[in-house]
């Protein structure tokens, strides 16, 4: 699931960022699901799904871009 999250938001780079540059984006089952100033805030909006069926993503410009994996020890408060 999150490999296709994923290949949409590299499919969709250039028109993510054009707007959207150093923000974080949400995606799930290869749709935006909304863009947040603060990754913390991205994680929170998803607290009611699963991990692992839906990515959050810094939207950076192309080749610059680095990737970051996070497990099963994402906690909310």
């Amino acid at each position: 699931m999150i490999q296709k999250d994923f290949e949409y938001y590299t499919t969709h780079q250039e028109e993510i960022v054009k707007d959207h540059l150093g923000e974080f984006v949400v995606i799930k089952d290869s749709a935006i699901v909304g863009y947040f100033k603060e990754e913390a805030k991205a994680f929170e909006s998803m607290k009611e799904n699963e991990l692992g069926t839906f990515i959050v993503k810094k939207c950076q410009a192309l080749g610059t871009d680095v990737v970051t994996y996070y497990g099963n020890r994402v906690a909310f408060a």
